[in-house]
């Protein structure tokens, strides 16, 4: 009897392990939404934002978007789709997943080792219930990413400051677009004083433009931006798993 009760344990941790959503090829592209939740023009608008952030810091972030876990668990998901995609540098680990399951109504933001004294699971945490959460409540899922992304930059970038408990204040339907297109400008003349005023200058303000329009090319493929990820993909766990 305890045999069988032994294989029958042993069978639903092997069933448990394969319930989740299989793990897209990442393909260059850093912002994915399998539900269809963001605008072609704000995703080129993070698309673009992200590459700027990649310029001028080598910070890797990434966001994905799925409908559901499949009875999978959110934490353990998070680890496994920043393992395959290697978010971060070689050395420096400095990847960052944000991930978003709409039907569970969870949300992780996943810090690779290089990050975790930056991005710790307190300020991950209060990111999602801060920022994205209250977004989410009222169904503007694209300001919540939208939102999310820029305290996940502002934090890295040492400026993100929202005390607990969250502010007791209306939230706007409207996207952040204004706070997204100001951080692309400033990250871009960050990067083009880090690289010496190079020519690149042109390429990025035409795709912050593109972005700003609705872009076409900023996330239609990923070909022109892949090639620079693929060497982290460690991380620890740290982050943090919210719900709203």
């Amino acid at each position: 009897m305890k045999f069988f009760l032994t294989i029958i344990f042993c069978f639903s941790l092997f069933t448990a392990s394969l319930a989740q959503p299989k793990i897209p090829e990442h393909g260059g592209i850093w912002v994915h939404d399998y539900a269809n939740i963001l605008s072609a023009s704000a995703k080129a608008q993070l698309e673009t934002l992200l590459q700027a952030h990649r310029d001028s810091t080598s910070t890797q972030l990434a966001v994905l978007i799925v409908p559901s876990l499949e009875g999978g668990d959110i934490d353990g998901y998070g680890v496994e789709v920043f393992k395959k995609w290697a978010l971060g540098q070689a050395g420096k680990d400095n990847g960052v997943l944000f991930l978003v399951a709409m039907q569970e109504r969870q949300m992780r933001i996943e810090v690779g080792y290089g990050l975790e004294g930056v991005l710790t699971d307190a300020i991950s945490s209060r990111i999602n219930r801060n920022e994205v959460a209250p977004y989410f409540r009222e169904g503007n899922y694209e300001g919540g990413i939208q939102a999310g992304v820029i305290a996940i930059i502002k934090t890295i970038a040492g400026t993100y400051v929202n005390e607990d408990p969250v502010p007791s204040r209306k939230r706007s339907k409207r996207s952040p677009l204004g706070s997204i297109i100001f951080i692309i400008i400033m990250l871009i003349v960050m990067s083009r004083r880090n690289k010496g005023g190079g020519g690149g200058g042109g390429y990025w303000t035409a795709a912050m433009l593109g972005g700003m329009l609705g872009g076409r090319g900023s996330s239609g493929s990923g070909g022109s931006w892949g090639g620079d990820f693929g060497g982290g993909g460690f991380s620890g766990g740290g982050g943090s798993s919210d719900s709203w």
